[in-house]
């Protein structure tokens, strides 16, 4: 209910972000979370979670988009894909970690996670209230001309690709952390084992975002969505057809590889020569809050009705049909183009 409240929620809070004060944005969001976790503390009944789950990730729809937008907000080229960069790097070792400290706080007691997260993000809205953030202007980079039409338009044409590309790797990732833990029983992989099968992706993605934080070869071309879209086949391939951890563990960190790329990319068309950057940042959310649903829901009805490795064949058919989408959209680009400098010339 939570994961499907999230895409749901995003466009609106974006649009709000473009119009009132960000960071007061995020402090009630926090806030908002502080008050969601204090209920939770004392729940007793299932149905006050199926209320309270999508609450929370209204929160995040609130907070992720302005947050993104504020840090994106006059930046340059260059800062912006250093800024977006470490930014990717933190949320991701809270993701890794989060569930590691909670399951810890949860074996001293089951409240005490919501005890945590409660005292935590009351004290993060209160941070975001007094400190005071100074708009920055951007500086021209010393290696960027003037930002050219023709440009604009490959921003344009890139942002559709590299929103498909991100969907298609929370697609495929949303799949494994629902479906892979019943497929790794019957395989009999140990919980240990799962464990650190699920953590590869994330320490690989994590890795990217290092690399791609300092690197700029990686925009306005393609191939660097294609490559790591057809690594992504081909280690669904080998989930769907191997039986050993350490191939499993291959092909899950090319899962890692394809969603430190895309999102990159998403968020950085997202943000670039874009103005109304509060919705440029919820509509980038919003296609990875849609990848997260879709992918569970549609590969559990396949391991439902098919088997349990399906789902991974499934990927492998969203994958190429995204690869086809994406190369029609750049060819139609170029095409588009080149109409335009044989008009301009004539």
């Amino acid at each position: 209910a939570g994961a499907i409240a999230y895409p749901l929620s995003c466009t609106f809070p974006g649009r709000l972000a473009d119009r009132y004060n960000r960071q007061r944005l995020m402090g009630i969001a926090a806030l908002w979370a502080a008050l969601v976790f204090a209920i939770l503390i004392f729940v007793q009944h299932i149905w006050l979670l199926l209320i309270l789950a999508p609450l929370i990730w209204m929160t995040l729809a609130l907070f992720w988009p302005a947050l993104q937008a504020t840090l994106a907000e006059g930046k340059n080229r260059a800062q912006l894909v250093k800024t977006l960069g470490t930014f990717n790097m933190v949320w991701t070792i809270g993701y890794m970690n989060g569930p590691l400290l909670g399951g810890l706080f949860y074996e001293v007691n089951p409240r005490l996670p919501f005890v945590i997260a409660m005292i935590g993000m009351f004290g993060l809205a209160i941070a975001i209230f007094l400190i005071r953030l100074k708009r920055e202007s951007a500086q021209p980079d010393s290696e960027e001309t003037s930002e050219e039409p023709a440009q604009i338009r490959d921003t344009l044409r890139f942002r559709k690709v590299a929103w498909i590309a991100s969907f298609t790797g929370f697609f495929v990732m949303g799949i494994l952390g629902n479906q892979f833990p019943k497929l790794a029983t019957e395989l009999m992989i140990s919980p240990a084992v799962l464990g650190y099968l699920l953590a590869i992706p994330r320490l690989i993605q994590f890795c990217i975002f290092f690399i791609v934080r300092r690197a700029h070869f990686w925009q306005f071309k393609l191939y660097p969505l294609i490559i790591p879209q057809i690594a992504t086949m081909v280690g669904m391939i080998m989930t769907a057809t191997v039986s050993d951890p350490i191939m499993i563990g291959l092909g899950f960190a090319t899962v890692g590889l394809l969603i430190g790329s895309s999102f990159t990319a998403s968020q950085f068309y997202s943000f670039f020569q874009q103005e109304r950057k509060g919705q440029g940042g919820a509509l980038h959310e919003m296609i990875v809050g849609i990848g997260n649903v879709s992918g569970p829901l549609m590969g559990g009805l396949l391991a439902h009705m098919i088997g349990l490795r399906a789902p991974y064949l499934l990927c492998c058919v969203v994958l190429i049909t995204a690869i086809l989408v994406e190369y029609r959209l750049i060819k139609l680009h170029r095409r588009d183009v080149c109409r335009a400098d044989s008009c301009g010339g004539s």
